[in-house]
């Protein structure tokens, strides 16, 4: 959950226990100003009744009900199963490896390494924005996987090592 999505959940809180206070103290007064006025005829359990059901929908929804339900709709419309979670995922997984691959001039290297990272980048520039769908994704994590394997493998140490000659002290 981000930021913007935790104050929008605090939001719905303190509506609903807003909502909560009036209805106690409304009820409770009008609890007391029936007993003492009428007290044979309990008029204020009609207010009760039904600003309580009003008050269970606003619980049910602020609690029981799924907040995402609005998400999922519009990836069924739209056919898009990329969530933004996801989406922020792989910008994150993205910008790692562009930073550990601009540390060294990999073009003088490996230029087949230099081209992931290019298919990489264009890639990411397409899942930004509204541009973002499940080929893009299924792009980036294909070029993710590919330059993620190199950089784990012992080939990244030896080429680093090649790149930097003055900074191997054996």
């Amino acid at each position: 959950m981000n930021r913007e999505q935790a104050q929008e959940r605090i939001d719905e809180l303190r509506g609903f226990y807003s909502h909560l206070a009036s209805f106690a103290a409304v009820n409770i007064f009008l609890m007391i100003l029936n007993l003492s006025t009428s007290p044979g005829h309990w008029w204020f359990l009609y207010s009760l009744g039904g600003w309580g059901i009003g008050l269970f929908c606003h619980a049910f929804s602020v609690f029981f009900s799924d907040a995402k339900w609005e998400e999922r709709k519009m990836q069924e419309l739209t056919g898009w199963t990329t969530t933004q979670e996801e989406i922020d995922r792989l910008a994150e997984r993205t910008d790692t490896l562009v930073r550990i691959l601009s540390s060294v001039d990999w073009k003088a290297i490996d230029p087949e390494l230099l081209q992931s990272k290019e298919n990489l980048l264009n890639a990411q520039a397409r899942m930004s924005g509204e541009a973002a769908n499940d080929e893009s994704k299924a792009e980036v994590i294909k070029e993710l996987e590919k330059l993620e394997a190199f950089v784990t493998s012992s080939k990244f140490d030896y080429y680093e090592k090649a790149a930097n000659p003055g900074n191997n002290q054996s």
